[in-house]
């Protein structure tokens, strides 16, 4: 079974959004807040991605959030946390204590 147009975007777009979520995402927060901003995140490329495709039924929707998930945790645990750039850019963004 080839992936789909959708599936490839959803893909590219999540090996690439680890920095993005990085903006948003505190290095204080807990383990569970992180994944659930990272869920947040994976479930509006797949939905956009179906969308943009005109494939927005819920096969493509499924498909493209579970792929994009796939690729965020891929994406960051194997070039963006290790290269320290998502690190960084959490610590740059993140408020200072007074």
């Amino acid at each position: 079974m080839h992936p789909t147009n959708a599936e490839l975007w959803a893909a590219a777009l999540g090996y690439l959004l680890p920095p993005v979520i990085a903006v948003v995402a505190q290095p204080r927060w807990h383990g569970w807040a992180r994944g659930l901003l990272m869920l947040l995140v994976a479930g509006a490329d797949g939905v956009g991605t179906a969308y943009f495709n005109d494939e927005l039924t819920a096969r493509p929707v499924v498909t493209g959030v579970l792929t994009a998930a796939v690729a965020i945790g891929l994406a960051y645990h194997t070039l963006w946390r290790p290269s320290g750039i998502a690190p960084a850019i959490e610590r740059a963004t993140s408020p200072r204590a007074a």
